[in-house]
């Protein structure tokens, strides 16, 4: 096995997708953090609200191998589209369950506009899953990268992670180009129209005020 494939084929691992949407918002959380001047212990508030939210996310996956009993290895092999809505799933309720407390403690407008965003790309991945093999990870890798890249421009280096992931996809056999690429298109288009709404008809970064 060449160096290239041994690469790609830990790629994925490296750079999963979840984990992705993670970091990148916990990005976000740190960086509408320092644009409000607020207390460090305001900081920690808001990664704990948003690391419950993402506990509470492994609700529906946690819920359907108890129930079942099933395996892990042999659930989470190749593609599915339980899986898929189970990750869709998980995606929802930490997308809501953020955009709640952010509204309610008042937090900021930045972190809510990437869970509605976040929300509205795994519509089409849990709707075309059972028909079309779409690429989840291209969506979910794209849409918080992107997100935070017209937020603030110094962000966009992270967009390698999901431009690397569409060649990816069809060197590992997941997925076609086909697949890959409109998963890409897909998200862009969602993320790049949520954002216009939420900053008021432009794309500006560093959003002072937005409308979701």
């Amino acid at each position: 096995m060449s160096s290239f494939s041994q690469a790609m084929g830990y790629y994925p691992y490296v750079f999963h997708p979840i984990t992705v949407l993670g970091a990148s918002v916990l990005l976000l959380v740190h960086y509408e953090w320092t644009r409000a001047g607020a207390d460090r212990s305001s900081l920690w508030h808001r990664v704990g609200g948003f690391l419950g939210a993402g506990l509470l996310a492994l609700a529906p996956t946690v819920a359907y191998f108890v129930n079942t009993g099933a395996s892990v290895a042999a659930s989470t092999a190749g593609n599915s589209f339980l899986m898929d809505a189970l990750v869709a799933g998980g995606i929802f309720i930490a997308s809501g369950v953020t955009w709640l407390l952010w509204r309610r403690f008042d937090w900021g407008h930045l972190v809510p506009g990437m869970m509605v965003a976040v929300a509205a790309t795994a519509v089409p991945y849990v709707v075309l899953s059972p028909f079309w093999n779409i690429s989840g990870h291209v969506i979910i890798s794209l849409t918080p990268t992107l997100y935070l890249a017209l937020v603030d421009r110094k962000f966009w280096p992270l967009l390698a992670i999901p431009v690397v992931m569409v060649p990816n996809r069809i060197v590992l056999n997941a997925h076609t180009w086909l697949q890959a690429i409109t998963a890409f298109f897909l998200a862009a288009v969602i993320v790049l129209g949520f954002y216009w709404l939420q900053t008021g008809g432009s794309l500006r970064p560093e959003p002072d005020s937005t409308t979701l």
